[in-house]
């Protein structure tokens, strides 16, 4: 029988993950190939057509930290210590060990590069139930719908230039078929000699 004790894990030595190993890993590389086959019999007319891109960004996924699709070797110049670091599929969502990164430097990126320490305020744009199958069947609209709910804040900034961050995406489980827009605008206006005020009021 196989030893079930936990085994000590030294923080500061590279522990290379081991992708294969997990559950969902494994439904996907199972099971990937009958969904695909199904998709449009069972699935297209609730969640939209197979798009090619998912093909491509699965297939990433499975070879993601496998060493037979290349590796980068990493090696200390003081002490000569070297590891093999498996390429990254890169992709987000989908791959939970690179969407977390994404998130995390993404958030970073943010918060010293981009945001500045002032007040924000979150606006999310949505569209109405009768127009939501559009945009199930053409993503293209989705950035139409950005630009969209950018220029409804440009008309309510009352001429001024309103700063913001924006990102396109989709409510959860319970509807997942709405698009939605939400966008991160700081709660200061500059006019055009570049000076800053706050706003007030639904600002």
């Amino acid at each position: 029988m196989l030893n079930a004790c936990p085994t000590a894990i030294d923080y500061d030595v590279y522990q290379p993950r081991k992708p294969k190993a997990s559950a969902y890993y494994r439904c996907v590389e199972d099971h990937f190939e009958q969904l695909e086959t199904v998709w449009d019999e069972r699935y297209q007319s609730r969640f939209g057509f197979w798009r090619p891109y998912v093909t491509d960004v699965i297939h990433r996924y499975l070879d993601c930290g496998d060493l037979h699709f290349g590796f980068a070797r990493v090696k200390c110049e003081d002490c000569g210590h070297e590891y093999l670091l498996a390429f990254s599929c890169k992709r987000r969502h989908f791959c939970p060990s690179c969407h977390q990164k994404r998130v995390v430097e993404f958030g970073e990126w943010l918060c010293t590069e981009v945001l500045k320490y002032v007040p924000h305020r979150q606006w999310v744009f949505s569209i109405p139930k009768r127009l939501r199958i559009y945009f199930m069947f053409d993503r293209k609209l989705l950035t139409k719908l950005s630009r969209c709910a950018w220029k409804v804040l440009n008309l309510l900034s009352d001429g001024n230039l309103p700063i913001k961050k924006s990102c396109l995406g989709q409510s959860g489980e319970l509807c997942p078929n709405l698009p939605n827009c939400p966008i991160a605008r700081k709660k200061i206006k500059v006019n055009n000699k570049a000076s800053f005020r706050y706003l007030n009021g639904y600002w």
